[in-house]
């Protein structure tokens, strides 16, 4: 029954849910029960935003303002349902209902209604519409709901001819019951009970004797008689009280049957149908009684009680059916025009309030194709938009936001466009710190940022980017560390000095590495000082001083290519003192003091501010003074 109430207030029109369910913004007056219903049970906190509600929570609480529908604590939107997006989007890609057979059922149904309009001349000739209605319910579009009609009513009459048997029952019953009561009245005055007790002779009382046994017995057949009457009697008074309660059952029982099609004809929304019931219903039914007979505990009941004061009647659905149809005219008018002005995100709003309310109507069956095929592609992109927007599949609702906006004048991109920018700042924010937390080394942090990220915004090309972007450097800052710790093993310090960025990005967590980073960059930027100041002596004349100082470099760093290359150039530049230090080394190393001081001298002589020639003199004296060296020869000495 939640159900069926729920179908109801999504697709009765507005002017119906103004009657039935309370607005949201103030709560209505209360009304007077009347004397011969119940007062409405006190209301309760609706689910929908807190709001009070006349029906207890029983009823779905329509919001038109947010096209919500609160209900058991849940809430749904009106516009935004799958299976109502689905099949309305089904209604706009099926052709109009203009066929031939179309026509000829909207006629029989236009001629079944004008033959029970109670305005009709000479009154309404129900024979005639019941025998049009099984021709009517054998057109596909009717779906046998017109035989449902007509079977309603043959169930009726045949419960009426069941009702008039009972009563020409009763009737014969009553007849022969009076027939048994005067029967009874004769039987029992029609002798005396007891014998005369006059005096008389002996003779005479033989007699009265025999005639007192003959009136006893004649006594005792009237009685026997009589019982028999009064129970014959007896038994019709209770198969005429049988009779009765199956009269009033048969009544009320074809009246709710009847009754509950007619509520269910105007649930399912077959307006005409209803109405076709409803104008049926008072020819069938002549006791005036035109009150739906609803459960006292039903949420119907309830629904019309609470909100009118009244119970609902027959005239009640005819009335709202009516209206209905009107509304579905209306609707379509307006969608028409709105489509003329390419107003299509309107359009498309008011025809699916339309459809939803009127399906089968003809107003909304024969709408032209070419007129649904306008808004058929823009609803589409809306159906698209919204589960683009539900999966956070934000690139694609952006592009639709954009087509739609070109394609409607009226389409209100705000939202869209709010939800996806807002989707893009938070996805790029978590970006950036997975970017940051990756600069640390921090990968617990760079995960939780990518997972945000994701949640965010899944499908965001910045995402996979910084992904693979985070993955290669990761992969390079393996690959990195393994180079340093190569080169630094083959003393390779000038590699490692031109490839100082990725190697100093790589070692950034590393403090061992970072240290042995800082001595070599040390080094050799100590070195490339050197070799820049050599080759501007070299360059100035200065051979010797600049060979000496590239030597002095070379004894540390003996595997740098920018080392060695400048100290062959300048021993071949300066060859004769390069020439008078090697020999004076030489002669050092094999305790010739002598030769080797005199060697140095010749290369202080060619070069005097020559360190190398002072430190191997100071060196040399200092261990003659000690005794260490042997004595002066002139072995290889130089020649003065």
């Amino acid at each position: 029954m939640k159900k069926l109430i729920l179908t109801a207030a999504c697709c009765v029109p507005a002017w119906l849910v103004a009657q039935v369910l309370p607005s949201p913004g103030a709560a209505p007056a209360p009304q007077a029960a009347p004397a011969s219903s119940p007062a409405p049970a006190a209301s309760s906190s609706s689910g929908g935003g807190g709001q009070s509600s006349i029906f207890g929570g029983l009823l779905p609480h329509v919001d038109g303002g947010s096209e919500t529908v609160s209900w058991d604590g849940k809430m749904w939107n009106m516009n935004n349902n799958r299976i109502a997006r689905a099949k309305f989007e089904i209604y706009l890609a099926t052709p109009e209902a203009n066929s031939a057979d179309d026509q000829a059922y909207r006629d029989l149904m236009a001629q079944i209604t004008l033959l029970l309009a109670p305005t009709r001349a000479g009154g309404p000739d129900v024979s005639k519409a019941f025998a049009l209605l099984p021709e009517a319910g054998a057109f596909q579009i009717d779906g046998g709901l017109c035989n449902t009609i007509a079977n309603g009513v043959w169930d009726v009459w045949l419960a009426q001819r069941k009702v008039t048997n009972l009563r020409q029952a009763n009737e014969a019953m009553v007849k022969r019951r009076r027939d048994l009561e005067w029967n009874t009245e004769q039987g029992m005055n029609s002798a005396p009970l007891a014998p005369s007790t006059a005096g008389g002779s002996t003779k005479g009382t033989a007699n009265n004797r025999q005639q007192a046994v003959q009136q006893q017995q004649n006594t005792s057949m009237t009685l026997g008689r009589v019982s028999g009457y009064i129970k014959s009697i007896a038994e019709i008074e209770g198969r005429m009280k049988l009779n009765e309660t199956a009269i009033g059952l048969s009544e009320v029982t074809s009246k709710t049957q009847f009754q509950a099609l007619m509520v269910q004809l105007f649930m399912q929304r077959r307006f005409e149908h209803a109405i076709i019931a409803c104008r049926l219903y008072p020819h069938m039914f002549r006791d005036g009684d035109s009150v739906l007979q609803l459960d006292d505990n039903s949420d119907l009941k309830k629904m019309f009680s609470a909100s009118m004061g009244v119970p609902p009647t027959v005239s009640l659905i005819d009335g709202f059916a009516a209206e209905a149809i009107r509304g579905v005219d209306e609707a379509v008018v307006a969608f028409e025009q709105l489509v003329l002005r390419q107003d299509y995100d309107s359009a498309s709003k008011r025809l699916m309030e339309a459809y939803a309310i009127g399906e089968y109507l003809p107003r909304i069956r024969r709408l032209p194709m070419v007129t649904k095929l306008k808004v058929l592609d823009y609803v589409r992109d809306g159906n698209q938009l919204i589960n683009s927007l539900e999966m956070r599949d934000f690139g694609l609702a952006e592009e639709l936001v954009k087509k739609m906006r070109l394609s409607s004048r009226d389409f209100d991109f705000s939202k869209p466009l709010a939800a996806i920018e807002t989707a893009r700042t938070l996805s790029d924010m978590r970006l950036t710190a997975a970017r940051a937390a990756a600069v640390k080394g921090d990968q617990t942090g760079v995960a939780a940022e990518l997972k945000g990220a994701a949640e965010i915004w899944p499908t965001n090309p910045k995402l996979r980017e910084v992904s693979n972007m985070i993955g290669q450097n990761s992969d390079v800052q393996a690959q990195a560390l393994l180079d340093l710790d190569r080169l630094l093993s083959q003393r390779n310090f000038r590699q490692v000095f031109n490839d100082q960025g990725r190697f100093l990005a790589s070692a950034i967590n590393d403090p061992v590495r970072q240290e042995q980073l800082k001595k070599v960059l040390t080094d050799m930027n100590r070195v490339n000082m050197v070799v820049h100041a050599a080759g501007e002596a070299a360059r100035n004349g200065n051979s010797f001083g600049a060979w000496e100082a590239i030597e002095r470099e070379y004894e540390q760093f003996p595997d740098d290519p920018e080392i060695t290359k400048m100290r062959s150039e300048l021993s071949v530049k300066a060859s004769e003192f390069v020439s008078a230090i090697e020999k004076a080394k030489q002669h050092e190393q094999r305790k010739q003091s002598g030769s080797a001081i005199a060697w140095y001298l010749k290369a202080r002589r060619l070069y005097p501010p020559s360190e190398f020639a002072r430190n191997g003199i100071q060196r040399l004296v200092t261990g003659l003074k000690a005794g260490e060296g042997d004595s002066v020869g002139t072995t290889g000495a130089v020649n003065p």
